[in-house]
């Protein structure tokens, strides 16, 4: 019964709400349902694919209803630029999810904050640590970890992708918490921090949850049938508790017992040990940030990397030729190396454009009632950035299904061949305050193994040669499907070198 009323008190408010809002100019899109509008309509996979295909018989700013919620779906650069950067002030909010904003508390993590003081704060301190001035220092321990990463992929390379979970969280908890991880699967906080991710990744897959319908659903009791979300939402909220709090707290008794590290997190309690409840918050939410939101992203990026070039030979050719131009037989890569590699910086660009980690931008809310190309935009709409469709629109990057770093190189129109960079990480005032580090990530790891490995190979989990037409799995976040490859060392010098001057760091 109490299912029954708040299933009808919630398409009431939608009905009420749809009716309003249709008898204004609201952009074109699919014909709705009364009350439940176009929830029936809404691609359950590959949004970015379907939305793409709408787009060309609706427009580039398309308006669709989910009981009664305003969607507005952008599919061009120009309208994603005009809307959330020109007008990013106003676009700047997140919607507000029910189940992960509110039941479990993802609103505490900056990604998901709403706009206000909180989020302005944490976002300081996360740009403030990650920035050109700091990139020396981040640099630094990144270099350090590689040379611990090839000795893992000698000795085992096809668990290549663990190993590259393991740099990811290797570089990230070093600079925000001080932290070494010796291993991926044992560490604690690496752990925490992998349940907390995937429990994000459920929250953020569209029509998981009813209660995201029907939020009136929240206030069922725990023991009623159907309620089974309200179990999941309470671990989840325990997990994040624990990440804001544990890691936090172990730096903290670190720089009480004089043996921490130095790192984001003690610069923060050393700089002002005695926080309010309110700034303790944003302490926590921001060196939470970096790793939560970072490793599974960074992760598909570097997976794409190897997909890439397994499937492009002369890619991998010419991004070593030009390694080794520079370098020789003498030493590894650097980030510093990056502008004398444009090649290899092209190829990075095309990781970031081809399977992007986001095919559709985190959502946006606009904060008051707005008008674009004569549609009204109604306050409180959810906006959806189609970033897939915009890395693979062939007027901007001509023949987008292939991966081309030359493309990069030597730009002759302005509007072709942009840097991927500003469309794959976010937009306006929400673009990701750690896109330098995750960039930076990506660039060392290629240019380390482009310089040392050979990759080949790529396979499907049944054995299958995979095309180049890669089908990405989909996802809250986006991952390459699954795959194996082989990766051998590019000589036996290079093995040898691996072997006896670098297993001292691993």
């Amino acid at each position: 019964m109490a299912i029954t009323i708040a299933v009808f008190l919630s398409l009431l408010t939608a009905y009420v709400f749809w009716r309003l809002v249709s008898r204004k100019s609201l952009p074109p899109g699919p014909t709705g349902l009364p009350f439940i509008g176009n929830t029936l309509q809404m691609p359950k996979n590959r949004e970015w694919v379907a939305y793409g295909q709408l787009a060309k018989k609706y427009g580039d700013v398309m308006h669709m209803t989910v009981l009664g919620k305003s969607i507005i779906v952008l599919t061009s650069r120009e309208a994603i630029l005009d809307l959330l950067e020109k007008k990013g002030t106003i676009y700047a909010d997140r919607p507000i999810i029910p189940m992960g904003s509110e039941m479990i508390g993802y609103s505490r993590i900056t990604i998901l904050c709403p706009y206000g003081t909180r989020l302005k704060e944490s976002r300081k301190l996360i740009t403030n640590a990650v920035n050109a001035r700091s990139a020396p220092d981040i640099h630094r321990v990144a270099e350090v970890k590689i040379l611990r990463l090839l000795p893992k992929l000698l000795a085992s390379p096809t668990d290549f992708k663990s190993h590259l979970r393991w740099f990811i969280a290797g570089v990230v908890l070093q600079i925000t918490h001080g932290h070494d991880v010796q291993d991926l699967g044992t560490d604690p906080l690496c752990q925490l921090a992998g349940v907390v991710n995937a429990q994000f990744s459920a929250v953020l897959v569209p029509g998981k949850f009813l209660v995201d319908s029907f939020p009136l659903l929240r206030y069922i009791p725990a023991w009623f049938p159907g309620a089974g979300f309200k179990a999941f939402a309470n671990d989840a909220r325990r997990s994040l508790n624990r990440l804001l709090d544990e890691p936090y707290n172990q730096v903290k008794e670190q720089i009480t017992r004089g043996t921490a590290t130095e790192s984001f997190t003690s610069k923060l309690i050393e700089n002002n040990p005695n926080p309010s409840e309110e700034e303790l918050l944003i302490y926590k939410m921001s060196s939470t940030q970096f790793y939560a939101a970072g490793a599974d992203t960074t992760a598909s990026s570097l997976e794409s990397l190897f997909l890439i070039l397994a499937l492009y030979p002369e890619v991998q050719r010419k991004a070593q030729a030009e390694l080794d131009a520079l370098l020789g037989s003498t030493r590894l890569p650097k980030c510093s190396d990056r502008d004398k590699l444009p090649y290899v910086s092209g190829l990075v660009k095309e990781v970031h454009r081809w399977i992007p980690v986001f095919p559709l931008a985190i959502p946006h809310k606009v904060m008051q009632d707005d008008m674009y190309k004569g549609y009204h935009i109604p306050k409180g709409a959810t906006v959806v950035a189609n970033s897939w469709a915009v890395l693979h629109d062939p007027s901007i990057y001509p023949d987008p299904f292939e991966v081309k770093p030359e493309r990069y190189l030597n730009q002759k129109i302005e509007d072709v061949n942009p840097d991927p960079v500003y469309f794959a990480f976010g937009y306006g005032r929400r673009y990701c305050p750690g896109r330098i580090l995750a960039d930076d990530m990506v660039f060392i790891v290629a240019a380390t193994i482009l310089a040392t490995f050979n990759v080949t190979n790529a396979r499907s989990l049944s054995g299958e040669s995979i095309l180049k037409d890669v089908q990405s799995d989909g996802g809250s976040i986006n991952h390459p499907p699954p795959f194996t490859c082989t990766v051998t060392p590019r000589s036996a010098d290079v093995a040898h070198f691996i072997s006896n001057s670098l297993s001292s760091h691993n």
